[in-house]
């Protein structure tokens, strides 16, 4: 197995700290410490990430907008080499993180607006206003242009009022390129709004093609591990090319954690990787796309 399948994508959490408190997300059971990256450890991170030709989204356990040294990221993020994006919760849309936005000049980016219905979408985002982030959308997209490299993520939870069609057709009418989850346990860490089952996975799919490293530069075996039990390398002391060897033995051995065993995460089903590994950046974009689409 190609030593680059490992990170093929990779989400890289810029801190685990958020302001939000959204009803899907099991903040309070994180036990693993609060903090931002280091710049230095972002550049070396970065670096390695480009020679594999990675696709990076800075996401996480926290709001990576909240990061206090955007100005250094987004000039590491430029010289990188690297096709990178974001992904923020639609509250996070204020006119500072639009300027933010705007300064790292990301690929793409994900917007995590999991309703349509104002009730529901006040429910899981408590105390917001569904008008206010339709309008801040609105404006991220006229801060870019156009909607090119903006994408919607609903989480679809199980009290979502409107149906997937009606979802669907409400930002398909407003431009713009919708995926629809459902909404799952994160490792049996969430127990309200759950709709997917639990099954015990022995070659995660996820795993092949798609690593988490947090703000402290620790490969994590899935970002649904609150605790960092999972730790596969110190990206401090080693380097990806030895934690990827060491991703591709985990697989042919089975996933060793306990998290693996009551999992429910769509996307550990997906294939594992059955060719050789894309060398162009359309040829990535295809694979990703077939990935996504056998979740």
């Amino acid at each position: 197995m190609d030593k680059r399948w490992p990170f093929f994508t990779v989400d890289l959490e810029l801190t685990n700290i958020c302001e939000q408190n959204c009803s899907f997300c099991p903040r309070e059971k994180i036990t693993r410490p609060s903090g931002f990256i280091d710049m230095q450890l972002l550049a070396d991170i970065l670096r390695q990430l480009a020679a594999m030709g990675s696709r990076v989204t800075f996401c996480g356990m926290g709001n990576p907008m909240l990061h206090p040294q955007w100005h250094e990221i987004s000039d590491i993020c430029h010289n990188s080499g690297l096709k990178y994006g974001l992904t923020i919760q639609a509250p996070a849309l204020d006119a500072q993180n639009i300027a933010r936005i705007s300064m790292l000049a990301p690929s793409f980016i994900e917007i995590s607006f999991p309703t349509i219905d104002s009730g529901h979408f006040s429910q899981i985002y408590p105390g917001q206003d569904i008008e206010l982030c339709l309008r801040a959308l609105d404006d991220l997209v006229s801060m870019r242009g156009s909607a090119r490299g903006i994408s919607v993520i609903a989480v679809r939870t199980a009290d979502e009022p409107v149906s997937a069609e009606a979802t669907s057709v409400f930002w398909q009418n407003r431009g713009l390129s919708l995926r629809q989850q459902q909404c799952h346990s994160r490792g049996s860490n969430l127990t309200k709004n759950v709709v997917t089952r639990r099954r015990a996975i022995e070659a995660c799919g996820l795993f092949a093609t798609h690593s988490f490293i947090t703000w402290q530069g620790r490969l994590l075996a899935c970002c649904h591990d609150l605790n960092g039990a999972s730790e596969i390398a110190d990206l401090n002391q080693v380097l990806l090319t030895e934690a990827a060897q060491t991703k591709i033995e985990i697989l042919q051995h089975g996933m060793p954690w306990p998290l693996c065993s009551k999992c429910d995460e769509p996307a550990a089903t997906r294939p594992l990787p059955d060719r050789a590994y894309p060398e162009t950046a359309k040829a990535q974009s295809r694979y990703l796309k077939r990935l996504c689409a056998s979740d």
